[in-house]
């Protein structure tokens, strides 16, 4: 602008220096027909310079009525100017004729592509993951989860359970599992050596302690007098072992009388009917007692640290997010009607959005307006339009002194 200006200024000064100097000098004709000239270019220029000027701020300070113009007319021009980007080069119409042009979603889909092979963009995303992991709710979800688990501990069918756990107890051979088990403690539990004195010293008192008559009495004296309690305890320790490794046979009718009868005790109505209610107490107990939140809480901190754990390693965006992400672009892609869809919501979301702030460009546009005052609203215009507003003062300079030249022309051709 300072370039421009200097040279209107310039532009200025010649005209009249030009009209001065023809001014005072006595010559030929064409001394007057410059004069002529210069004398219009210095009126056009001189006119030019009031009309930039008046533009902006009072010509020579003077406040000559319709001067100023931008700083006494601000409101105007400004709501003109709102109303005109508003209305007409901003306006609703226009804004969503040009978005339905435009394929939103294939090139939002193209430049997430392009993005996932940014590495800026995968720490982003894995930051992002770690911040959301972050942010769950876990009290809530606790809560949550223990009132769900006491719920569906409260709605199990402990009659119905039973009969299933019942009936693949004995499909896969669960119940002669238990009694070999049971076979196995009581036989470590005989083979004791404190077990089998306790046993001698039980048989020789009940058999001391035992009263008959006669002949039977005699021969019970003789038999405590010829075991004593060691031998008592080995000789039953030994008869208990033997039945024990008899039992372990799964041909042995003693082993299968005893499963029988454990598995008809089991299949009686009333015997279910029993253990189904002594379970749904201990259910109702357990769901009390079990403290559910505090574990599903610890629980959830684990997973959460987990988690994070597992976000902040190298590779977990490149092995988990970018596939996924790039299976669910392939599969819009893939399907041109999703596509379509997913397109035209977008667009109607744009649509809507736009509706409902369009008037916001003109209260942009105003906010920031008002941020200047006069002078700095002047210079800013000035700086952005002023080269051209002074070229206008040079084009009447120059324009002035070709038209008076033309004049001076008809002048002396008329005469």
């Amino acid at each position: 602008m300072r370039n421009s200006k200097h040279t209107a200024t310039i532009s200025l000064a010649v005209m009249a220096a030009g009209f001065i100097g023809t001014l005072l000098i006595e010559g030929p004709p064409w001394v007057r027909f410059l004069q002529t000239g210069f004398e219009a270019g210095l009126v056009g220029g001189l006119a030019d310079w009031f009309a930039v000027t008046a533009l902006f701020r009072h010509p020579l300070g003077i406040p000559i009525p319709h001067t100023a113009l931008l700083p006494n007319n601000r409101d105007k021009v400004a709501k003109a100017f709102i109303s005109t980007i508003q209305n007409d080069l901003l306006s609703k119409q226009s804004i969503t004729n040009k978005l339905a042009e435009i394929p939103l979603l294939p090139r939002l889909l193209s430049a997430v592509q392009e993005q996932l092979t940014v590495d800026s963009t995968k720490a982003a995303i894995a930051k992002a993951c770690e911040f959301i992991i972050r942010q769950l709710p876990l009290d809530k979800l606790a809560d949550y989860a223990e009132k769900e688990a006491a719920r569906l501990i409260r709605e199990l069918d402990m009659r119905q359970l039973l009969e299933k756990g019942l009936a693949q107890a004995y499909a896969k051979g669960y119940d002669e599992k238990t009694f070999d088990f049971a076979l196995d403690m009581a036989e470590r539990l005989v083979s004791k050596t404190e077990i089998r004195d306790r046993m001698g010293a039980m048989a020789a008192q009940a058999l001391t302690h035992m009263k008959t008559n006669g002949l039977m009495q005699f021969a019970m004296n003789a038999f405590v007098g010829f075991f004593n309690e060691e031998k008592l305890g080995q000789l039953i320790q030994q008869f208990i072992l033997s039945g024990i490794a008899g039992m372990r046979d799964r041909e042995n009718p003693n082993r299968q009388a005893v499963l029988e009868s454990l598995r008809g005790w089991l299949n009686e109505p009333e015997h279910r009917s029993g253990i189904a209610a002594e379970l749904e107490g201990l259910k109702a107990q357990l769901a009390e007692e079990m403290q559910l939140r505090g574990k599903i809480m610890d629980l959830l901190v684990r997973l959460q640290e987990q988690a994070v754990k597992s976000v902040g390693q190298p590779l977990f965006v490149d092995t988990h997010v970018v596939p996924f992400v790039q299976r669910l672009i392939q599969r819009l892609e893939n399907d041109p009607e999703l596509l379509k869809r997913l397109e035209t919501g977008l667009k109607e979301q744009i649509a809507r959005l736009i509706e409902a702030n369009h008037h916001r460009i003109g209260v942009l546009i105003k906010e920031n307006i008002d941020r200047f005052d006069d002078e700095t609203l002047i210079e800013l215009m000035e700086d952005k339009i002023g080269s051209d507003l002074q070229w206008i003062r040079v084009n009447g300079a120059v324009c002035g002194f070709l038209i008076g030249l033309v004049l001076a022309g008809l002048e002396s051709v008329l005469r």
